[in-house]
């Protein structure tokens, strides 16, 4: 089988607007990981997976705040019924309900009735910050991260917690209201504060109001917490020779409602592609398996990884959708195919382009009711904040690449289906559609896959050689040496796709040849081996970790390490395998973000990772 037919068949049989009716159902529910309103979502999208004849599974984890994978604990499972906070002075009026906006209320929330007066402690996160402010008995009013919040003011007697969206969040709009979450342990239960998020507009005039004299509010929940399950829920398209293993395809199905973009888009994609394929492969099946995983963001794809190690074994490499829906009117970002970190190099790399290029070309692309306008993506450097990490981590080490958009309302109430697009849906359906035949149309291909694998070889050495450029000539020339040390990474994932049938020994000497001509040196040596801190801790980057830190190693890791939602972190992890002196460390962190690494700040995120348990020496 060859490319072309794995684009042009899907063109006519993906429906963008059947996707985005998708989205629709599944934005419909109140999502949040281990609620009621989840597994609600979970069974639609089963129940249409099963009207389509497709083979589904549901996998359930415990929700009862003390399992843990990887150091990470699940949550409590918790079901809310209603919820609202109101001012009683110096004004009368209904700050935010549940019924009008679900998102208002925290999740994890715990129930009660309380009337106390406000206080204002701006981010909430800083401990010099809170150090002797009298909390007992009062609302906190803060704008930083919730469940940062709660943990820097649990067991202070606090009566309540309200968030709002700092500067940077509420530059969207200044009266979007964002989501938080609170995820007590079960040990912490006891000590959890009913909390609920407003917009900046109505916390400047709270915060005003202090300013004058005292604010009292009175909250109200009705929720409960209880021990649940996290579901995942597989489905698949089997393929017809087990030797050509299988990729998998993942999107998170939490989520508030209505959270349309994120993520109803990408676990809507999910759906109408497995409906495509299996339509599709009635007449050619692929030779391999594609895997479709629904899960809770992290809280599920962890446990699913562990549970499932052995059926990862036969996985190439994972796509994650989250938020891939953005209408081009309405916010106008282009596509971002987030790649893996260098340590995970891969031939899909090369292929992402070129597959978007030639869907951008196609008219049959475009879906009814969708936008017009072409294609734009960007392939970006590695990104955190989702569920590839999980697999793309020790003990998996898979390549894990993520679609999605950047989106200034995720995670906001103005995350909503209007601004979601048919085309862009239809667009990213096709190329996971493509990417995730790649096992089955490489053998068909190989000259052109050596081409692209070979151009974006070439453009990664010539870039390296660029970012030398601003070292000194030593690491310039070691920089160039590890990019190619990549590269011949890279080439070994197509050799293991399509064995002989590819000139692997040529595409190498090209390489070189090209190495060789952007560098000063007639030969670019292999780096010597070594030994280096030693990764100790499986799995992805823990977010709590960052509440542990003091204030100079969390204003460290902000500086130098918090882009694209932590990413480096991911990346620096990832090559702390004992056998990486940090000066080679930093020379591949540089490769992997387009910028210079310090050894001297390597050394002292080592240091800090060290501290944390994540590292040893």
């Amino acid at each position: 089988m060859r490319l072309e037919t794995l684009l042009e068949q899907p063109s006519r049989e993906f429906s963008g607007v059947r996707a985005k009716r998708h989205v629709t159902e599944i934005a419909r529910h109140h999502r949040i990981q281990a609620s009621p309103g989840y597994d609600d979502a979970l069974d639609d999208v089963r129940t249409t997976l099963e009207s389509m004849s497709i083979p589904t599974k549901v996998s359930s984890f415990p929700a009862d705040g003390r399992a843990a994978t990887h150091g990470w604990t699940a949550p409590m499972a918790w079901r809310i019924r209603s919820g609202r906070l109101t001012q009683l002075a110096p004004t009368s009026r209904q700050l935010c309900a549940y019924d009008e906006v679900p998102i208002s209320v925290l999740g994890q929330s715990a129930p009660g009735a309380v009337e106390a007066e406000l206080i204002h402690v701006g981010s909430g996160t800083s401990i010099e910050a809170l150090e002797g402010v009298d909390l007992k008995g009062r609302f906190v009013l803060a704008c930083g991260r919730a469940a940062a919040v709660a943990h820097r003011i649990r067991g202070r007697g606090a009566a309540g917690l309200v968030i709002y969206p700092d500067s940077a969040r509420a530059s969207a709009s200044y009266d979007l209201v964002q989501y938080g979450g609170l995820f007590p342990t079960a040990d912490e239960v006891d000590t959890t504060l009913m909390g609920f998020s407003i917009s900046r507009r109505v916390a400047d005039e709270l915060i005003g109001q202090l300013d004058r004299g005292p604010v009292r509010l009175r909250g109200e929940v009705d929720s409960e917490f209880f021990e649940g399950g996290l579901k995942s829920l597989e489905a698949w398209i089997p393929g017809s020779e087990a030797a050509a293993g299988e990729v998998l395809l993942v999107a998170h199905l939490c989520h508030p409602s209505q959270s349309a973009n994120d993520n109803g888009s990408g676990s809507a994609v999910l759906v109408e592609l497995a409906r495509t394929l299996q339509t599709l492969t009635r007449e050619a099946p692929l030779r391999n398996g594609v895997r479709f995983l629904w899960v809770p963001e992290f809280h599920g794809s962890l446990p699913w990884a562990a549970a499932n190690a052995s059926t990862l074994e036969a996985v190439h490499f994972v796509i994650n959708l989250d938020m891939v829906g953005q209408s081009p009117e309405l916010l106008g970002q282009p596509l971002r195919a987030f790649r893996p970190p260098n340590a995970r190099a891969s031939v899909l790399d090369a292929c992402i382009e070129p597959i978007l290029a030639r869907i951008s070309e196609d008219e049959k692309a475009l879906a009814a009711q969708g936008s017009r306008r072409p294609l734009h993506w960007i392939l970006d450097r590695p990104s955190g904040g989702s569920d590839h990490l999980v697999f793309q981590a020790p003990p998996h080490g898979l390549p894990a690449i993520m679609f999605g958009h950047d989106d200034p309302f995720w995670h906001t109430d103005a995350d909503t289906l209007e601004k979601v697009d048919s085309t862009r849906l239809k667009h990213v359906g096709l190329a996971t559609g493509a990417l995730a035949a790649l096992p089955t149309w490489a053998n068909a291909e190989v000259p052109m896959l050596g081409a692209w694998l070979l151009a974006f070889g070439a453009r990664e050495l010539s870039q390296a050689a660029e970012l030398g450029q601003e070292m000194d000539s030593s690491l310039a020339h070691e920089l160039l040496a590890s990019a190619l040390e990549i590269e011949r990474a890279r080439a070994e994932s197509l050799a293991s796709l399509v064995g002989t049938a590819w000139n692997r020994a040529g595409h190498g000497e090209a390489l070189e040849a090209v190495a060789r001509q952007l560098s000063a040196s007639r030969s670019i040596a292999e780096l010597p081996a070594g030994t280096g801190p030693r990764r100790v801790l499986d799995g992805p980057f823990r977010f709590g970790i960052m509440d542990e830190l003091n204030e100079a190693d969390r204003a460290f890791f902000d500086e130098k390490l918090a882009a694209g939602h932590r990413a480096a972190v991911e990346s620096l992890l990832i090559l702390c395998d004992g056998q990486r002196p940090i000066e080679q460390i930093a020379l591949r962190l540089a490769l992997d973000f387009g910028a210079p690494f310090s050894v001297e700040d390597v050394r002292h995120a080592v240091e800090v990772l060290t501290r944390a348990g994540y590292l040893a020496a």
